[in-house]
């Protein structure tokens, strides 16, 4: 008996470490074709919850002017579900913090930014575009340094299809227009695999590197 309980100990313990799982992805952020920094996620998957952990860091020089930006954020997901957000942003010397939770009876989130509360409709969803959770939602709540919830029309154009990392993948294509615009592609895990926009007059990529 005592033998059977251990065998069956291991294999539960096998299971729980089949269960859990550590991936980093890698992002180039590209200005009008020329890279100008890296996004790095590390998703650790433990059975429906999954923390993240997020690094971006750019630098660009515009006519004579150097700009960098740095952005580290941390989320705690309970499947497609957002339970809470934390993010720290260095953009240019000028900094950022914000906080989204969601809130106890399921329904919206509580958004704190730079310590003064930010009123949020309950249909809106934090602006955490890597999970293609976020893609159907009408408004949109700023993580970076942004007040406001952005209000956005959202349009599924339909599946296509990316090189990335030297491989052809399948990706469903999202397109948003509003108050922010961009195009974001995801792959079948719902991971973003791809997003393009423009900020301060200049083309901006985002593309996974593996």
């Amino acid at each position: 008996m005592r033998t059977y309980l251990t065998a069956a100990a291991a294999a539960l313990l096998l299971q729980g470490a089949a269960l859990a799982e550590s991936k980093t992805i890698t992002y180039t952020i590209l200005k009008d074709g020329d890279p100008i920094g890296k996004e790095t996620y590390v998703l650790d998957r433990d059975g429906d919850h999954t923390g993240v952990a997020l690094t971006v860091d750019s630098a660009v020089r515009i006519l004579f002017l150097d700009f960098k930006y740095h952005h580290t954020r941390t989320e705690s997901w309970n499947g497609t579900k957002l339970e809470k957000l934390s993010a720290d942003t260095d953009d240019d010397g000028t900094k950022h913090h914000v906080e989204i939770a969601a809130k106890e009876n399921g329904t919206g989130f509580t958004v704190t930014t730079d310590g003064k509360p930010v009123l949020a409709p309950d249909d809106a969803f934090p602006l955490a575009q890597w999970n293609r959770a976020m893609a159907p939602h009408p408004v949109l709540i700023p993580v970076e340094n942004d007040d406001k919830p952005y209000k956005v029309a959202v349009k599924d154009i339909g599946p296509d299809s990316l090189t990335i990392g030297g491989e052809k993948v399948a990706t469903e294509h999202f397109s948003l227009s509003g108050d922010i615009e961009r195009e974001l592609w995801y792959d079948a895990d719902g991971v973003l695999a791809k997003t393009t926009f423009r900020r301060r007059g200049f083309g901006i990529a985002i593309v996974r590197d593996n």
